[in-house]
């Protein structure tokens, strides 16, 4: 018994000795040692984080409604209103989901030479990031926002934009397109020289957005990227986009809030009526591309020239493919005092509206667009007006925005489209009126009116880059939220100024910070406390206006005569 239990001791001793050397360096190894996350896996994730929110769950609750992409959503933020969870939610994925592991490549890597181009990456993104927080809240922490305080200051709208403007004037000037590369790039793959033009384009893309609130920075920063264009995206080869997966964890916003399960209808999203009056209106062959065709047709009756002649009409009855949901769905002003049953869209179910197209929209590996060679030749084109410089004339910048957003959505047409009234430079169109007739799909002579009304109908799904360019410009034709939400008091509401500071969170942990800033805005933690870079606004007397329900969002849909149905393969009849 005491031999077996040496025997067993010495053996046991031996296993552990024998362990210990096999092991040494691992045992000997300070498990409280902080082993550093390499740039890709941190990076990854960030990208990963900033395309759920951003591209996803701000986009189809803010955003896109906020561009009149969507209609008729539910939900206070698409009702122009705000929930305190949401927007405790999205303040800590900003900082602590998509900032902070961002952060720690820009600190651990950057006193090293062979990580200089991931660092610059890093430095790209985290401005990109800043970039959508200030102009959608305004003053922001920012330069404590990497330390983990709770307490932590607000940097003002300048101060911020001053920064990453300069930021992005250095990684666009110093990254190296030879040098270290990221070995697993979300975006581009490791290619640098991409890196470098997303850096240059997104300076120009910003210079342009406060050019109102700040004119000296803007044009300092965009007449430096317009002088050298060839660090722009220059095809549609460059465009900067984000992609989701296959695998169930990769999967889009979109898909998995309304396509995996069954949504509520009322939240679906749905294009919005005067998005798509404004493809209609000028036989836009993008319409097929971005919208699906109704799962369940309204019938209409319309007046057409009879075949063959130019001077006969006939009435005609058809079914409607195309047809969006208006902002606040069928709401209309008391004042107005107009007869429900002149609407043709009373009563039509809201599954019946047309969608976005599913394929492109809704699928789970879907993209989501940072900036693309269309919209930055819309906004050369206001830059070269604006005297920033340029190699082309703003009308050629304008015409290369329109071509390149046919090509990016595999459509023809380009050539017959740019002909037409409203859409050709120096020409006007009287448009299309929305269903209340208070606005219209007409287009000015004027320039700027052009460029931003291409801009906002190529850009589609970029909510949040709409959203700025209509507070900067005031310029697309766009109507208040007739049926707000209750908490505002109001009959209807024009398009926020901004978002509010998560009011519980922040005055919480942050109230000294919170309050300071608060103080500066011209109407408190409001939803219509301006921001700087946006142009001053003049509410619409909505009452004051004479309103009429019309069908011209359905009128000569295929043309206007009978000859156009036939060649469109429309079954209609006579009346």
């Amino acid at each position: 018994m005491k031999f077996s239990h040496k025997l067993l001791l010495i053996t046991f001793l031996v296993t552990i000795l024998n362990s210990c050397t096999n092991k040494f360096e691992e045992i000997n190894t300070n498990p409280d040692a902080i082993t550093l996350a390499s740039p890709e896996e941190l990076f990854a994730g960030s990208v990963k984080k900033g395309l759920d929110l951003i591209g996803g769950t701000m986009n189809d609750q803010i955003f896109n409604s906020y561009a009149s992409y969507y209609g008729g959503k539910g939900g206070q933020f698409n009702r122009y209103f705000f929930t305190e969870s949401g927007l405790d939610n999205f303040w800590r994925q900003f900082y602590i989901d998509i900032l902070k592991n961002n952060q720690d490549i820009i600190d651990n890597y950057s006193s090293d030479p062979s990580y200089r181009n991931r660092v610059y990456i890093s430095k790209i993104w985290k401005s990109y990031v800043f970039s959508v927080l200030v102009s959608t809240f305004g003053a922001v922490p920012y330069e404590d926002a990497s330390k983990g305080l709770l307490a932590t200051r607000y940097s003002s709208e300048e101060f911020i934009y001053t920064d990453i403007l300069a930021v992005l004037k250095e990684a666009g000037e110093n990254m190296d397109p030879n040098g270290d590369a990221l070995m697993q790039d979300p975006v581009f793959n490791g290619d640098n020289t991409k890196w470098i033009k997303f850096a240059n384009s997104l300076r120009l893309k910003i210079a342009l957005r406060i050019s109102g609130g700040f004119p000296t920075l803007a044009r300092q920063h965009g007449s430096e990227a317009m002088a050298n264009e060839n660090n722009l995206l220059s095809t549609n080869l460059d465009n900067v986009t984000l992609k989701w997966g296959l695998e169930e964890e990769n999967w889009s916003f979109n898909y998995r809030r309304y396509i995996f399960i069954t949504a509520n209808l009322d939240v679906v999203p749905y294009v919005n009526l005067n998005y798509l009056l404004n493809l209609k209106t000028y036989k836009d062959p993008r319409l097929v591309a971005l919208v699906e065709p109704s799962i369940n047709p309204i019938t209409i009756k319309d007046i057409v020239f009879k075949s063959g002649s130019t001077t006969e009409k006939i009435t005609v009855e058809y079914e409607l493919p195309y047809f969006g949901r208006p902002l606040g769905g069928n709401a209309v002003i008391d004042d107005w005092d107009l007869n429900g049953n002149n609407n043709i869209l009373s009563g039509v179910e809201t599954r019946r509206y047309s969608r976005p197209k599913v394929d492109v929209f809704m699928s789970p590996d879907m993209s989501y667009n940072l900036i693309t060679y269309a919209e930055l030749s819309f906004i050369k084109a206001e830059a070269q007006l604006l005297g920033w410089g340029g190699s082309k004339t703003g009308e050629q910048y304008y015409y290369d925005g329109i071509d390149a957003s046919f090509q990016q959505y595999g459509v023809t047409g380009a050539t017959e489209y740019k002909e037409r009234d409203g859409i050709k430079w120096g020409t006007s169109s009287t448009g299309d009126r929305h269903l209340f007739g208070v606005v219209n799909s007409g287009i000015s002579a004027k320039p700027f009116d052009k460029i931003t009304r291409q801009r906002w109908l190529a850009s589609f799904n970029q909510g949040h880059d709409i959203w700025c360019m209509q507070r900067r410009t005031r310029l697309l034709p766009l109507i208040d939220q007739f049926a707000p939400d209750g908490s505002l008091g109001l009959d209807y509401a024009a398009l926020p100024e901004r978002m509010v500071y998560p009011p519980f969170s922040e005055s919480v942990l942050n109230n000294d910070s919170f309050q300071e800033a608060v103080s500066n805005l011209s109407k408190g933690n409001s939803l219509y406390s301006e921001l700087k870079m946006n142009k001053p606004y003049i509410p619409t007397k909505w009452g004051t206006i004479i309103p009429e329900f019309n069908q011209d969002f359905a009128n000569n849909f295929y043309g206007d005569s009978e000859d156009d149905l036939i060649a469109a393969g429309i079954t209609y009849k006579i009346i």
